[in-house]
């Protein structure tokens, strides 16, 4: 790219991940109708790319790109070179898994899998992208010395879908939750480094919205019980199962919609100062209270609490020492 690139306004350019269905879609489709951007939307599998190619627009690129594989990213970055000349304006991590259970129910394999794409994916787009972002940062300046509205050049930022998994440790979570706490880790660091450039690195952190990832932890919890051994099964019995699946029926039923984090997603793209907040937490009210709230608690407190709640779901082992005799495993 020459020194002297100007940046069109109209045609900023967005990156955004896993946007076969879920959050990623949504950001998609609310950016795409709004117009003004040029969106290069990466998916996992190969229908969902033909579904946005069936669309023949000029202004929406999908490109199938697996976050887990360097080659996909590597491609992704030299295409994203080749063809914004101006730079990347916008990054948006937004691939992401659930395979969670209970710690005694899950894999080495599936916490391995769970960073794979949770953390490792986030460093990998970033660290293929951010050249793109500071790309556009440079073009940002030699734009407004020509004579622009600055107001209009919105900085370059870098977004990352968390959750309020990375604040609240929820039993059930573990792997999940440790994914995002060591992503939050890894934004609020680079969130400094990057400064320098004027790169705004902001992370939204939902609660559990209706999403295909949050309707799989009811068959999610029947694969992991089908997949246990006897000895965890006689220690939990069927009860612990039927609570689990029960609860996760629960779970997504009280589920906040995926529109309220999409939402907030497109307004961080597109507001001038969408990213200027580090950390931004979506979803009801009253529930985020509470995860502010159980944040500020001794840890002994919290922990009585979780024990509590998770007593009173059922989802307790109801022979830890397996001292009962003929619990029939089912």
């Amino acid at each position: 790219m020459t020194q002297n690139t100007l940046i069109d306004p109209e045609e900023l350019v967005v990156v955004i991940t896993g946007a076969d269905s879920g959050f990623g879609a949504g950001i998609v489709e609310d950016l795409h109708r709004r117009g003004g951007y040029t969106i290069y939307a990466t998916c996992l599998t190969k229908e969902a790319v033909e579904k946005y190619q069936a669309r023949g627009s000029t202004r929406l690129h999908a490109l199938q790109v697996d976050v887990t594989n360097q080659d996909d990213v590597n491609r992704l970055r030299a295409q994203v070179e080749a063809e914004c000349l101006q730079g990347v304006y916008c990054v948006f991590n937004n691939a992401g898994v659930y395979l969670g259970g209970f710690f005694d129910f899950s894999t080495e394999e599936g916490f391995q899998k769970i960073m794979d794409i949770n953390y490792m994916g986030v460093v990998r787009i970033s660290k293929a992208l951010v050249p793109s972002l500071r790309t556009y940062a440079r073009s940002r300046h030699h734009t407004v010395l020509a004579g622009a509205d600055q107001q209009k050049l919105p900085r370059a930022r870098l977004l990352t879908i968390t959750s309020v998994g990375a604040r609240s440790n929820t039993p059930g979570f573990s792997g999940y939750s440790a994914s995002k706490h060591a992503t939050a880790s890894l934004l609020d660091t680079i969130r400094i480094e990057l400064s320098p450039w004027e790169i705004d690195v902001s992370m939204l952190e939902p609660t559990c919205a209706k999403t295909p990832l949050a309707a799989s932890f009811e068959s999610i919890a029947v694969r992991n019980w089908k997949n246990a051994d006897e000895t965890m099964q006689r220690m939990y019995t069927p009860r612990f199962v039927e609570q689990w699946v029960l609860n996760s029926k629960l779970f997504y039923t009280q589920a906040m919609p995926s529109e309220w984090a999409v939402e907030a997603a497109v307004n961080a793209i597109v507001k001038t100062r969408g990213a200027s907040r580090a950390r931004v937490m979506v979803g009801p009210r009253m529930l985020l209270w509470f995860i502010w709230f159980q944040e500020k608690l001794p840890d002994w407190l919290s922990d009585h609490l979780s024990r509590f709640v998770v007593k009173q779901q059922g989802l307790w082992p109801a022979d830890p020492f397996l001292l009962q005799d003929g619990v029939k495993v089912e």
